[in-house]
């Protein structure tokens, strides 16, 4: 895969990666992301718009921590885990519970 990168104002040039290197890539700019954002307050996910994949592979299992491991194979970003703790574990539970009960229906786009 060739991308060019470069300034926002300028010339850009052309790389190629191939998956390992741009997964390698992904991740580190994930993590150089994450440096830029501490310290920031983290606003609630509540009525935002969110990458939506639908059916992803999933994995979930009984995390290290008092929780669960919640896994994600992401199109864009490759497997992503998530150790969730107990808590909310539980209010997720309850709301996928509750989601469950509603009548069975197939949007037409995720939200």
């Amino acid at each position: 895969m060739t991308i060019e990168i470069g300034p926002v104002a300028g010339l850009s040039e052309p790389v190629t990666f191939d998956l390992e290197q741009l997964t390698k890539v992904i991740r580190l700019l994930g993590q150089a992301r994450a440096r830029m954002v501490e310290g920031i307050q983290k606003q609630p996910l509540d009525g935002k718009t969110v990458e939506t994949i639908l059916k992803p592979t999933w994995h979930i299992q009984v995390a290290h921590i008092d929780g669960s491991l919640l896994a994600f194979d992401h199109p864009l970003y490759g497997p992503v885990a998530f150790a969730i703790p107990r808590d909310e574990v539980a209010r997720i539970v309850n709301v996928l519970s509750k989601h469950l009960e509603l009548p069975a229906s197939q949007p037409e786009n995720p939200s």
